[in-house]
């Protein structure tokens, strides 16, 4: 997704989850930025993140105007916050 709403944050332009059920998402930022990000500890840590654990339902992961993650049932991570969880800068 391409946002012109102007934040003071890096925002993500694409994502898409790993084929092999590792909870690991990558992202491509509006700078060329590439990160992967490994959610096992907020689905291990966070009840509200339960649905995640469903790699179908994971997968289903995309991006909000702000550049955040998001998933259809509510789901969310922000920009600021989903950078928490990089486990690698390049793939």
């Amino acid at each position: 997704m391409n946002s012109t709403v102007k934040t003071p944050w890096k925002k993500a332009i694409k994502v898409w989850a790993d084929n092999d059920n590792n909870y690991r998402l990558h992202l491509l930022m509006e700078d060329g930025e590439k990160f992967e990000l490994d959610l096992i500890p907020l689905l291990n840590s966070r009840n509200a993140f339960w649905r995640l654990k469903a790699f179908r339902y994971f997968r289903q992961v995309a991006i909000d105007p702000l550049g955040g993650l998001y998933w259809p049932e509510g789901e969310d991570i922000s920009p600021t916050k989903m950078l928490d969880y990089v486990c690698s800068k390049t793939w």
